[in-house]
């Protein structure tokens, strides 16, 4: 308790000194992450955050990011998603796909490690995470067409690459032959799944919260409520997206509850507002302890250097073939993005805990996982350091706000 109350602290430090900085303040939390978790005043020994590190992937995948995604789904509207639905599904769905392959052939080609293991480290990345991007694109004002682009590739596009690492994985550790009818099954179940059981969700949640005449209280408790618990239902239970079951769920509550849709419960949103800024804050402090595990790590027989910039370079490739070709392929459909926001969805690729939960989910049995966490924490580390600075000379340079 004692550990928690001065990471409060900490956060409020950090908020407070860092509203202007280029770098976000939850990277700053991040590297904080590290240093602490290896400073000997914390009192604890280096193999218990080690056994920490390990619970990490429920901590992130059941309580923060159901917690994150309700947040951030709050404040879309589903008549924007309509009309961004077709550059959104293309690069939360096919764009994916592009990025697990592109990125198994470079790193089977630089790694010299089995395509299929290769395949499983490009799931693992292929995603862009929700919260990491959520948060750094609130420090910069952008066009809210290309806004609406940004965020709903990133809500969506988690059901394309977990629905990919299962396979993948599946594959790997139980030997089942890869099947494309089987995963289409699977893709189409998770996403239509997840949306049918959203909506369900919010769609009640709003009748009943409308009937109860709730004041701000009840109406904040009871959608925390049904955003961690809806989902662990559809992810644990049902086997469908998380993310997008808890996204639909904050959608619809939002539309169906209509004194928080007009405004009259607007201690709702601050509540919700404040619950997102210290839970971000606690989830990129988390990220940063398994850079701690990094030294842990076997000789994996890599130079330092390949390790730390073979895999960033390889993210930043495959982003930018998925954004600069898909963009072109789009144009089949009347879609046109203007060269300048393409160059913000490129550096806009940002990887976040989603990511660290899934690479630490691995068996602790699995061969490459020692390497795979190895590559990735530090590319997380780059990422969220390096893409805002980018991000930030970008856009003052090519004034496209």
């Amino acid at each position: 308790m004692l550990s928690l109350s001065l990471l409060l602290v900490i956060i409020s430090a950090v908020r407070r000194y860092t509203r202007n900085f280029i770098i976000p303040g939850v990277t700053i939390l991040m590297f904080l992450g590290a240093i602490l978790a290896a400073a000997p005043i914390i009192g604890f020994e280096v193999d218990e955050f080690y056994n920490f590190i390990e619970g990490l992937p429920e901590i992130i995948l059941l309580v923060i990011i159901p917690i994150l995604i309700f947040e951030s789904g709050r404040k879309l509207k589903i008549g924007q998603i309509k009309k961004e639905a077709i550059p959104i599904g293309f690069f939360a769905i096919i764009g994916v796909i592009l990025t697990i392959i592109i990125i198994g052939f470079a790193v089977n080609g630089v790694f010299q490690i089995p395509f299929i293991d290769a395949l499983l480290f490009g799931a693992i990345l292929a995603a862009t995470d929700p919260v990491a991007v959520g948060v750094i694109f609130k420090k910069f004002p952008i066009p809210h067409k290309l806004n609406i682009i940004i965020e709903g590739e990133s809500l969506f596009n988690d059901a394309t690459g977990v629905i990919s690492f299962n396979v993948i994985r599946g594959i790997i550790f139980s030997g089942v032959a890869f099947s494309l009818l089987d995963a289409s099954i699977s893709f189409i179940w998770s996403m239509v799944g997840a949306i049918a059981l959203g909506t369900a969700i919010g769609w009640v949640g709003g009748k009943v919260l409308d009937k109860w005449k709730a004041d701000e209280y009840v109406d904040f408790t009871f959608s925390l409520g049904l955003a961690i618990s809806g989902y662990i239902v559809a992810d644990h239970f049902l086997h469908v997206s998380g993310v997008v079951a808890t996204l639909f769920t904050a959608l619809l509550l939002i539309i169906k509850h209509k004194e928080i849709s007009t405004g009259v419960r607007k201690l709702f949103h601050k509540y919700w507002d404040y619950l997102g800024f210290v839970t971000n804050s606690i989830l990129f402090f988390l990220i940063g302890i398994p850079l701690l595990a990094v030294g842990k790590a076997e000789s994996i027989g890599f130079p330092l250097i390949l390790i730390i910039v073979a895999p960033f370079a390889i993210m930043m490739m495959s982003r930018a073939v998925v954004v600069y070709g898909g963009s072109t392929f789009l144009r089949i459909f009347r879609v046109k993005i203007p060269v300048k926001w393409q160059n913000v969805l490129t550096l806009g690729g940002i990887r976040g805990g989603m990511t660290v939960a899934l690479v630490l989910s691995l068996s602790a049995e699995y061969e490459f996982k020692n390497l795979f966490i190895s590559l990735i924490i530090p590319l997380i580390a780059i990422n969220l350091l390096v893409n805002p600075i980018l991000l930030n000379q970008y856009l003052k340079k090519s004034k496209i706000t």
